[in-house]
């Protein structure tokens, strides 16, 4: 992004950041923690070629905690479409989640200077996966969009149901927006299921580093803006405690 584009960036992010505030501290302060409450997960992801030759790179390719973000990412977008009653293509939606933060890894990040931002380059090695693999063109373009959009202030339906969902999953996970809007004890299922174990300081250093390898990023902007903040108070962090 240029200086303009930055600004304007940075300016959405925190007024998007205000504007959640008040449900993270709301939820912060609530004892949604301690629920013992059994609920269900949300659907079980779906089983294809696809999906099997993506969970085969994203276990390979992630350390722990970025595999089980991408897994908590997969139920949480269900729950959100479930709760906006949102039609979405399960394969779409569980491949996007698997491989949405894969240019984060050792094996496919970009050299610094090779990319402007990391989801743009993880949208990219997506398509060619999925175009190697064989699934569609519209499949393969699908999920590499909804990777590129997944670091955008906001990702409207509009601009596709999957990407909305991963964009809505992603920041629950990693900064607690909507938490208030899904049920306790289904949260704390899926936190179960897939601990957040050490993942809060993973995805801090991979932003620390994207902030220093690519500064024009919108990565880089929200670094800059204080993102460690909304992520360390992520209600999240506490869930299970007890």
């Amino acid at each position: 992004m240029d200086r303009r584009q930055k600004i304007v960036f940075a300016r959405r992010a925190a007024a998007a950041q205000l504007a959640k505030l008040p449900g993270v501290v709301k939820a912060a302060l609530s004892d949604g923690r301690r629920s013992d409450a059994v609920q269900p997960l949300p659907e079980a992801p779906p089983d294809s070629r696809l999906t099997r030759q993506a969970v085969a790179v994203a276990e390979s390719a992630y350390g722990g905690e970025l595999y089980q973000h991408s897994l908590r990412c997969w139920y949480f977008g269900v729950a959100f479409a479930r709760l906006d009653d949102l039609r979405f293509d399960a394969e779409a939606l569980y491949i996007t989640t698997l491989l949405h933060d894969i240019a984060l890894t050792e094996r496919y990040r970009p050299a610094p200077g090779q990319s402007p931002c990391f989801a743009v380059h993880g949208g990219a090695v997506a398509r060619e996966q999925l175009s190697t693999w064989g699934a569609t063109a519209e499949l393969a373009n699908l999920v590499g969009e909804a990777i590129t959009l997944h670091m955008d202030v906001t990702v409207d339906p509009a601009q596709g149901v999957e990407a909305h969902l991963l964009h809505a999953a992603a920041h629950l996970d990693v900064a607690g927006s909507r938490i208030g809007d899904l049920p306790r004890p289904m949260v704390a299922a899926i936190l179960r299921a897939h601990p957040r174990d050490g993942f809060t300081d993973a995805f801090l250093a991979a932003m620390r580093r994207e902030a220093r390898e690519r500064p024009d990023s919108r990565a880089a902007v929200m670094w800059k803006q204080g993102l460690r903040i909304p992520v360390a108070m992520n209600p999240l962090n506490r869930y299970g405690a007890k």
